[in-house]
């Protein structure tokens, strides 16, 4: 699974810190809420703009100039998805990060305890915080989503864990993957389905990401990654606040507040037009090698 236990040592730290927060503060307090989104980003675009150098050292010359073409393409094409149709996008974007993320964190693995090891993921907070989903996902989609979307992943979440666990001809996991799991269960029944992605995305799946890839490409400096990474950030601020203003009575809003509710929606927008061709391209260099 993991090469090293650092990542597995912050996760588990960020999942007692956000048990004590929730059961200190409450899990629905605003500025709980807001963090989350903020520590998404952090993590996440650093994680994302690492791609410039990934995608620099897949193609050269031409090819580059059209790969990064490709790339904004891809960006512009989901946003516009969630614009056209928002039950396919989220469908579609929850699938796809399912498999990217049993593809990052388990590169080595049968591409089944791939697949099931992301379902994991996508799977548990619907199961244990399904209400939460649902409302993040009515948030998002300026409606409610289809009951089968949440409802169906809850589902699969059992199944997917064990499977995860259990070993089999092809995969002996250790003992760090039930822990893994219980405590990320444990985070979504006490703090909720966000606090627990927060948890997963900037303490496991982000540092281990950068830590494999930095050691791939270990002349890649950081300067781009941050100029990039603040740069998306800044654009991603200024959405929200603006629409927060012109959007004072959100219809969907989670804690009280329109910004809650445009942070929220912007930070999962900008991450999934972010994040699917990052996925791609992750997944064009494992199959090179």
């Amino acid at each position: 699974m993991f090469e090293t236990n650092r990542p597995l040592q912050f996760f588990l730290l960020s999942c007692a810190t956000a048990v004590a927060c929730s059961l200190i503060f409450g899990a629905q307090h605003s500025w709980i809420l807001i963090g989350c989104c903020i520590v998404i980003l952090i993590a996440g675009l650093p994680h994302g703009a690492f791609d410039i150098y990934i995608v620099a050292n897949l193609f050269q010359n031409r090819a580059f100039v059209l790969a990064i073409a490709g790339y904004l393409s891809l960006i512009a094409g989901t946003v516009m998805l969630w614009w056209v149709s928002p039950d396919i996008f989220l469908l579609a974007f929850l699938s796809y990060s399912a498999f990217h993320f049993g593809d990052s964190d388990w590169p080595t693995a049968p591409t089944v305890h791939k697949i099931f090891w992301g379902i994991t993921i996508i799977a548990l907070p619907c199961l244990f915080a399904n209400q939460q989903v649902t409302l993040l996902f009515t948030l998002i989609l300026n409606a409610e989503p289809p009951s089968l979307i949440t409802s169906g992943f809850g589902y699969l979440a059992i199944p997917a864990a064990l499977f995860c666990s259990l070993k089999t001809k092809t995969h002996q996991p250790n003992l760090t993957t039930p822990i893994l799991l219980i405590a990320y269960a444990l985070v979504c029944i006490i703090g909720g389905a966000l606090l627990a992605f927060t948890c997963y995305f900037a303490f496991l799946h982000g540092p281990h990401h950068l830590q494999r890839w930095r050691f791939k490409l270990p002349n890649s400096g950081n300067s781009g990654v941050y100029l990039l990474s603040f740069s998306v950030f800044a654009i991603i601020l200024v959405l929200v606040v603006l629409t927060s203003q012109l959007s004072p009575n959100d219809p969907w809003v989670l804690s009280g507040s329109s910004l809650d509710s445009s942070a929220i929606r912007y930070t999962f927008v900008a991450l999934a037009a972010l994040t699917v061709p990052h996925m791609t391209f992750l997944y064009i260099a494992g199959k090179r090698g």
